[in-house]
Order: C-alpha cells, then structure tokens, then sequence
C-alpha cells in the first residue's frame, strides 16, 4: 500500500541538523510513526557530522524523579535509553521537548500518561482524520444513491 507523503513530518530534534525525521514503522491504521531524528544521525549514534549536537544524554533523567519515582536502574549502555517527547506528541519534536530516559521508566511514563493516544491532540492528525471520515461518508452516499436506483 502506498502512502501518502506526511507534509507535517517533523525535524531531527538534534541541534544543527535540519532533516526531516526516521519513519521507523507504521501503526496498524497505517499512522506514520517516527524517531526523534533523521536516519543519519539515528546510524551515527555519537559520531555526528560536524555542526550537530546530540540532544540524547547518556544517563537516564528520571534520576531526579521527574516521572514522580527515582529511576534506579543500572545504564551499562545507550540502547538501553529512550528519547521521550515529553508532552507524548511525536510532532512537537524539539529539544525542550525531549527527555532522555530508560525503557523501564518510559514505559512507566507512556502507560500513566496514556502517550499512544497523545497524538491524536495533533491538530494536523485529526484535519486528516476528518477529511478520511468525511471522503468515506461521501463515497458510501454514493453507493448507496447508485443502489437506490437500481432497486426504483
């Protein structure tokens, strides 16, 4: 299935790149869902072009208990750290916005903060779901007007 092109398809969060964002995957509906950054810098990991800073620390910030527990797990490497869009919207992708955290306390956070349904507080996301919802609507009025006819 092709897709449509995300014209709101944020931009690397990192500072000094301007590229638009990795598409990681697609949810079932087909909703795009996205890294915090471009695929170069996601491949990169800590060896950046010159001119980007990494906005990814490597400790988790929950440390002080900003999630409203003290994260106490042991890092022994990055891939066990998460880039969270603090306010849960994957379209409001910039450094104030992004925490770095640990997959134990991410998914704390997301499950609390219900993050899988934040995106549909997009203003753009929810044009698009109506603008879908009212071509489904016209095209079954269609058919439905096609049927009437036959059966007069």
């Amino acid at each position: 299935m092709k897709y449509p092109v995300d014209p709101n398809r944020p931009i690397c969060v990192n500072i000094g790149c301007n590229s638009p964002v990795h598409l990681a995957n697609r949810s079932s509906t087909g909703r795009p869902v996205y890294r915090p950054v471009c695929g170069v810098c996601h491949k990169a990991k800590l060896d950046l072009r010159e001119g980007v800073t990494a906005v990814k620390k490597d400790y988790c910030e929950n440390i002080d208990g900003r999630l409203g527990f003290e994260c106490t797990a042991t890092i022994v490497g990055s891939y066990q750290l998460d880039m969270d869009h603090i306010d849960g919207d994957h379209y409001h992708n910039v450094p104030e916005n992004i925490q770095t955290i640990c997959k134990n306390c991410h998914a704390v956070k997301s499950r609390e903060n219900k993050d899988h349904l934040n995106f549909m507080k997009n203003e753009e996301f929810q044009n698009r779901l109506v603008k879908k919802v009212e071509n489904q609507f016209y095209e079954l009025r269609n058919e439905l007007e096609e049927c009437k006819l036959l059966f007069t």
